[in-house]
Parts: structure tokens; sequence; C-alpha cells
């Protein structure tokens, strides 16, 4: 997927400025089958500014009209006709620069698909950066010395720019222990900052003012007729399926399987409409996190080429440091090692491009936590004087939390004080800890230890006059999908040398499924109930009624049997130690949680892992 890079502002004359894009774009060459493309950089470069990217497939256009330059990486599915012409005849970037002359920042609600774009204006020392509705593509951005704009999908590249001081101070790597990723609109380096799914920044007078172009229209009707909104779903799906078709070489097509919901249901797709295709799963010998017995069936359900590949702690071992590589900011979620042996086992066997099925969750309310809050929320229904006069003080009585009924009761009410969305986080292990202890006594001072609490408050409050369940999900596809999940299987698919599209993330069916009404999407608390109904006779019965699991790693139990890996991950937390962020004895704590079975510090000790290997590749 490659990206593009750029700056508007002086960097030296056209010669240095030459050199310097060439050496940012190669940031954006990051796997080995990728340097090929060296060669097909396409580049602008002048005293005041300059523009690249890097084209794959056909997909990644610059275009210079005068003094206004463009580029735009990735697949754009013009809704505008004239704009769609100038596309055709021309480029991506050149539609991008008359659309942004007619209609300013409308332009990109004009742009679908997967895209990532920029525009600079040499004349007027102005620029404008904007991703798509979901953020499948990404940008970072910093404003630098004299007054410049320095933009690019990697940090990488924008850390080259002369002058720019990048610097990751404690707070960044709190908010990465906080969500073992990088949230955006943060980024790990103080001086950047990410965009947002459906955001832009338009860059005048040296100032960057950030903007959405887009939202999820969520729909304020509570009820409806399943059966309208099942056919209305499936004439859509297919709908997608077909563009992401069009997109993609047929001939050397494959799929994710993990038996679960969305990844069935995109195989099924693709056997629909494709007439044949290959799925790949990847198995553990560990029974309880092993899923490939589902997928084996859906793949005989729907007569696919199946592969599997069981997975063992050496392969762990082998991919750490290529993954810590690829990355351009930290990544701590460990379930990538099985998405890239899955994307690795697909190129071995000669697909070119996979099809994933993220986003399903988060458009479709398939998070276990839905239907958890959703519970939660009955607590509300007892009159608040009944319950803080009567209720509570029983339930606060000594011996009372041994009668399961009332330890129960005592749950909810204790979680129900917690509001939204910080319920959604109080169960995490870092979420547990007092920053202030963890780190050294020179880390604490300015340490905002309410950020990464505020950041998802930010997301999950923006739909204010839409309902719970709306705003959780809206929340997930910024946190959990864009600033997760989709860079685990973008970089991971990067790594392995396929590429990737996600047919529940086509734009037709994202608003549909906001028109959905939450009564229907989420009757009572029955998971995923509006979808599993609408592919009744489509998947198989046990796909439909399974419990809820995906490509999870065996990690907690692998990390004790094994001792190389052991090794190699409390190896790496030990040198932590000389970074200075966190104390010593806390460290050594994690450390020690790494041979203590079923000890929750261990996850944070591949956070911290992944973390120092990142910070010895690129900082």
């Amino acid at each position: 997927m490659t990206g593009l890079t750029g700056w508007q502002g002086h960097a030296g004359d056209e010669s240095a400025s030459g050199v310097l894009i060439g050496e940012m774009a190669g940031c954006l060459i990051r796997a080995e089958h990728e340097q090929h493309l060296r060669d097909k950089i396409r580049k602008f470069a002048s005293s005041g500014g300059a523009l690249a990217v890097v084209p794959t497939h056909n997909h990644g256009t610059l275009a210079v009209k005068g003094p206004v330059q463009a580029a735009v990486s990735g697949i754009v599915r013009w809704q505008d006709r004239d704009l769609a012409t100038i596309a055709k005849s021309d480029n991506d970037a050149a539609a991008l620069i008359e659309g942004y002359r007619r209609h300013d920042v409308e332009v990109f609600t004009l742009m679908q698909g997967p895209w990532s774009a920029a525009l600079t204006d040499q004349e007027k020392g102005e620029a404008v950066i904007a991703i798509d509705r979901t953020g499948i593509n990404s940008l970072s951005y910093a404003v630098g010395p004299g007054g410049s704009f320095i933009f690019s999908t990697v940090t990488d590249a924008v850390r080259l720019f002369p002058g720019l001081e990048t610097t990751i101070s404690p707070q960044s790597v709190y908010n990465y222990l906080y969500y073992f990723v990088v949230p955006s609109p943060t980024s790990i380096y103080d001086q950047m900052r990410k965009l947002e799914p459906a955001q832009y920044v338009k860059f005048s007078n040296g100032r960057a003012e950030t903007g959405f172009y887009w939202s999820m229209p969520y729909t304020t009707e509570t009820s409806g007729n399943p059966k309208e909104w099942k056919d209305a779903l499936w004439a859509l799906l297919d709908k997608s399926f077909e563009k992401v078709l069009g997109d993609t070489d047929r001939a050397h097509l494959g799929a994710f399987l993990s038996g679960g919901l969305d990844s069935s249901t995109v195989a099924g797709l693709l056997k629909k409409h494709n007439g044949d295709g290959k799925t790949f799963t990847i198995g553990f010998h560990e029974s309880r996190y092993d899923e490939s017995g589902y997928a084996r069936l859906v793949a005989e359900h729907f007569h696919t080429d199946h592969h599997e590949y069981f997975m063992e702690p050496g392969d762990v071992e082998k991919v750490m440091a290529q993954i810590a590589d690829i990355y351009d900011e930290p990544y701590g979620n460990h379930s990538a090692v099985a998405a890239y042996y899955c994307a690795k086992m697909a190129r071995d066997s000669g697909v070119t491009t996979l099809l994933a099925g993220d986003g399903g969750d988060e458009i479709f309310a398939g998070n276990e936590r839905y239907v958890m809050m959703k519970k939660i929320e009955k607590y509300a229904v007892i009159p608040a004087p009944f319950r803080k006069f009567f209720m509570e003080p029983i339930l606060a009585l000594p011996g009372m939390q041994h009668i399961p009924v009332v330890s129960k009761a005592r749950s909810l009410a204790r979680r129900y004080a917690t509001p939204m969305p910080e319920r959604l986080y109080s169960y995490s292990f870092i979420a547990g800890v007092e920053p202030l202890d963890i780190f050294r006594p020179e880390c604490r001072e300015g340490l905002d230890v309410e950020m990464p609490l505020n950041l998802i408050r930010q997301t999950y409050h923006r739909h204010e006059n839409t309902q719970m369940l709306q705003r959780m999900m809206h929340m997930d596809m910024q946190i959990t999908l864009a600033d997760n999940d989709l860079r685990k299987v973008n970089q991971m698919c990067r790594l392995a040398g396929v590429d990737v599209h996600y047919p529940f993330l086509e734009d037709e069916l994202v608003e549909f499924a906001a028109s959905i009404p939450v009564d229907v999407m989420l009757p009572g608390y029955k998971l995923r109930d509006f979808f599993k109904y609408a592919m009744k006779g489509f998947l198989p019965d046990q796909t439909l009624t399974k419990e809820k699991h995906g490509f999870g790693l065996p990690f907690m139990v692998w990390i004790h049997q094994d001792r190389k890996l052991n090794d190699l991950v409390t190896d790496n937390v030990s040198d932590f130690k000389s970074r200075g962020y966190l104390e010593n004895d806390f460290l050594d704590e994690v450390i020690a949680s790494c041979s203590r079975p079923d000890d929750p510090g261990a996850g944070l000790a591949w956070d911290l892992a992944m973390l120092e290997m990142w910070l010895k590749t690129h900082y």
C-alpha cells in the first residue's frame, strides 16, 4: 500500500529539496519485496515544497498544475461525474486539484475508497491533507521550523526534515502502554500528530487546523422490521463485494478465515462472487486457543481451497524483530504475529491479495462489551433514591459479598458507578496501576494520567445525539479498528508481501450499517443477533452459534513454556530500564510475572518488549 510524503515550506534550494524528498519517499518502501518500487517513485520538488508518492498496481498518482501540486495514494471512487472524468483521462491527483479548486475541503466528501491525499499550493504557502473515512490509510504530520508543514504515511519520513526535533516523552510511553498501540490523534513523537478517520488538516499562515469532512450518519430510529433490513443488507453486501473484486486480481485472490462470523462471511462471498478462492487459517496445538476446526467447517461448507498453518513459540521468536522494524510507531498487539503467518502462508500459495473481515464488529455491533455495558445499564432502571438509601447500604454490609446473588449485584452497582466510556477501560491491567508509582520521579512531572481516557471521551461524545450502542461502535471504529486492527493487518500483509482489502469497510455498506436502528442491530442481549439472522442459511449453523474468538495468540501459555521466547521478551524488558522512563522495581516485577502462570503482567511484558525492540530500530 506504500503511501505519500512531502512538505510545504522552505527546506533548501530545488536541488536539496529533490534529494530530501527522495530520501523521505524511500522511507515509504519498508518491506524487502517492495524494493523494486524505488524506481517507480513519482516526485516533485522546489524550493518552496515537495511531494512524492510510491504507486502500486497503478494506484498512487501525482499532478502539478501551475503553483498547485497534489498526490493521492490508494483507491479513489469519485462520486462526482466531472471529477471522475478527469481522474480517468488524467489521474486522481489532477482530479483532486480541480475538486479542491471547486469545493475546498468538501472535495473529500466526493472521494470513496481507501485513500490518503495531499495538496500543496506554492503561491499561497498552503497545504491540505486527508485520509479515508474509516482510516484504512494513515498520515502523520508536524509543523516544523520556519513555519513548514511536513507530512507522510510514515513517521520516519517526517523525522528526516531538517531541523525538526523529535522526542518521546513519558506521556507518549504512557499512552502506548495504556492502549498497547499509539492512539490517534497522538503520535509516539511529541512533535507529531496523526490523522483520525475522515479527518483533514488545513495548513495556512504557519498554523495547522483540523476538521472532519464526514461522520457516521447514525440513525435516531430505534426500531424496524428485521426482514426488510436483512434484504437491504444482502443487496449492499453483494454490491460492496463486486466493488472490491473490481480492484483485485481475481486469479490470485484469497481470504483470512478465523472461523468467526465476519471472516466466514467474507469467505462465503468470495466463493459466491469469484467462483473459487483460497482461504487461510492459523491453528494452535493449544486447544483452548485453536479455532481451526470452525474455519475448516466453513471452508468445507463453501468448498474453498483451504490452507492451515499451526504456529509454535519459535515462530514468534523468528519474526518479532521484523514486526518491530516495519511499524513506524511501536505496536503491541501480539495477534499481529498470527496475522503475519497467515498472510505469509497466502503469499507462499500464490495469493497476491487477501480479503479480511475487519470492521464487521464495529459496524454490526459485534464486540462482547456492547452486551456487557447494556446489562450494566439495567441498574439505572431501579429508582435512584431506592438504590442510594436502601439497596447500596445493604449491599455494603460485611459478609454480603459471599452471597452469590448479592455479589453479582455489588459488582453491577460498582461498574454502573463508573461513567461511560471510562467503564469500558476499567478492566485493563495498566488502568489498574498508579502511573505515578511506575514512572521514575523525573518523568512524573507533567504526566497527564487522564490523557488516554480523554482521547476516548472525545471520540465517544462526538455523536452526542446518538444512543450508547452507537457511541461505543463509533469509538471502536477509531480506537479498536483504525488505531489497532487495521494497522495490524495492513502492516503484516505488507511484511508478508500481499495486498489486503476490507469488504465490510466499503463506504456504502458502512453508511447503511449506521442507518440500522439499535433495537434491530442488538435486540436485548443477543450479540450480533441481526447479522446472524441475516446470515442464517448462508453460513453453517455451527458458525452462527459458536462463541466469539479470532486470531488470538496463546502468548500467556508460551511465555511460560518456551525458554527462548521468555528470554527474548524479558531481556528486552530489562533493556528498557536504560531508557529511564519506568521504575526498575516495576520492570523487575513485570519480568517476574513472566514466570507466574496466568499473571496478566506477562501481557504488559510483551508490550514493553515490542516498545524496546522498536526503539532500538527507529530511535
